[in-house]
């Protein structure tokens, strides 16, 4: 199931109640105040491209911290459609190394595939990388070990940007984010931090909820949007199965999370076996996400305002199961696994 073609345009479409589309006004209601007490900012939820209800401050522009990722990985993806990125090229054929301690030559054996899935083997200091959580260098080799490495998704932009010759607030601009006509977006609010021991710079993201609920909707719809196909089919399949298990039903893709949820069973006598969907979802600091769930044709925004007051992992549960419990139609039984 997917979006059934349902785009928003310059404003999105509301939908009258959230019964029209098979949602609870009354549990969306409790979602809500209880996402009051936790720390939430805003909270868009999608049904087939319809607003099913909206709460907070959905146009207002905030930092995305790693949701950046999978938006990157959506932009690379356009890319190697058009042949510009090959993901089996490797460091050293792209002439990328580091401050010193460099690169040792069995580091840049790293792919670009690696990069996306965060299993590059490179535990250099990075920009938004704590190095007191990292392996020590040289302990993995390229693609055998998964670690959530922001040295791995700085890089990628810098490589993007080489390979493309142009700024990657400009070509998400171009590529994304005019063709979804977000409402919000400015190249402006892609920025840059540096540290002294790196040469490569973290890309950070400023986007509204609103704006990041079009992203979902692009890919619910196949990478499609109206009648142009603006990243590929092949690519949201691929970019969004499952390479890494993590374990506790979660898993990592091309710098997307993944994982199952179980529906209501259609009947009865079905409960004791019910019906699994995948779903997947870009995640940030402060338990901020965007979240693709294909089967029930729905897409979830959760943001914050402030990362580091934000829910915590148990909060976070709790708020998606009221949120997903409020669908009245082959709702999940359980809230998914988010990181």
């Amino acid at each position: 199931m997917n979006g059934d073609g349902n785009y928003p345009g310059a404003e999105w479409a509301v939908a009258a109640e959230p019964e029209t589309l098979g949602w609870s006004s009354s549990g969306l209601a409790e979602a809500y105040d209880f996402a009051t007490s936790i720390g939430s900012s805003a909270i868009m939820i999608v049904q087939n491209g319809i607003v099913v209800s909206a709460w907070g401050g959905i146009a207002d522009v905030t930092g995305l911290a790693s949701i950046r990722k999978s938006l990157l990985s959506a932009l690379i993806g356009t890319h190697e459609a058009q042949g510009t990125v090959d993901l089996s090229m490797t460091l050293a054929e792209l002439g990328i190394d580091d401050c010193e301690p460099s690169l040792t030559s069995e580091e840049k054996q790293a792919t670009i595939a690696d990069l996306l899935t965060s299993r590059s083997g490179i535990y250099h200091a990075a920009a938004d990388q704590n190095p007191a959580s990292s392996p020590a260098r040289g302990s993995h080799a390229a693609g055998t070990h998964w670690f959530y490495n922001n040295w791995d998704f700085n890089v990628l932009g810098v490589i993007l940007e080489r390979l493309t010759g142009v700024p990657i607030a400009e070509d998400f601009a171009a590529r994304i984010a005019a063709p979804l006509e977000m409402q919000d977006f400015h190249p402006g609010h892609f920025y840059f931090k540096s540290i002294p021991h790196s040469e490569h710079p973290a890309y950070k993201i400023r986007m509204s909820a609103r704006d990041l609920a079009r992203v979902g909707v692009l890919f619910l719809n196949e990478g499609r949007w109206r009648d142009v196909q603006i990243v590929p089919a092949e690519w949201v399949e691929r970019s969004t199965k499952t390479y890494v298990d993590l374990g506790h039903g979660a898993g990592y893709s091309y710098s997307w999370w993944t994982g199952q949820y179980r529906l209501k069973a259609a009947t009865p006598s079905a409960a004791a076996d019910p019906e699994t969907a995948p779903f997947y979802w870009a995640s940030g600091m402060g338990n901020q996400y965007l979240m693709v769930l294909p089967a029930i044709g729905t897409v979830i925004v959760h943001r914050v305002a402030d990362t580091n007051n934000g829910p915590s992992g148990p909060q976070i549960e709790q708020l998606q199961k009221k949120i997903l419990g409020s669908r009245t139609a082959a709702s999940p039984m359980t809230s998914p696994i988010t990181k």
